[in-house]
């Protein structure tokens, strides 16, 4: 698991939310993808687990929140009633619904960007949690993720 910064986010647009860990995960998005701004991949971020939450049954979506940021982990458990499964979602609409959150509009930028993302989700994850979402996914979305 990667180490927090504890460093506060200049570029927040709410810094009275943020927090170290966020602004590292954040910082990592934006450096893998050469964003210009930290809001940039918070916003990219935010975009990309708030679909995965819709794609994974509400336990995973619990599960992952341990070991995200708080501010992250309230994307993920907010799109699923308490006993909701796992939603099939195939790729390009996953990308498209996040398409619509960021500033991009290129289908491939956006799949890159989304990709980055949930790779770097997986590095902080713990192994049973990358493996169990991994299952719940569709063959191209899961790809993404590998």
């Amino acid at each position: 698991m990667t180490t927090p910064n504890t460093e506060r986010n200049p570029n927040d647009p709410n810094p009275a939310r943020s927090s170290a860990t966020l602004s590292a995960f954040t910082g990592q998005v934006q450096r893998r993808l050469g964003l210009e701004t930290e809001s940039e991949a918070e916003l990219l971020t935010r975009a990309t687990l708030n679909e995965l939450g819709k794609a994974v049954s509400s336990g995973i979506a619990q599960d992952l929140t341990v070991s995200l940021p708080p501010e992250l982990s309230a994307e993920l458990r907010t799109q699923h009633q308490s006993d909701d499964q796992a939603r099939s979602v195939d790729k390009a609409a996953f990308v498209d619904a996040v398409s619509g959150a960021v500033h991009s509009v290129d289908a491939d930028e956006v799949e890159r960007q989304v990709e980055q993302v949930l790779r770097l989700l997986r590095e902080w994850l713990p192994e049973d949690q990358v493996d169990r979402t991994l299952e719940q996914l569709p063959g191209g979305l899961a790809e993404l993720m590998r």
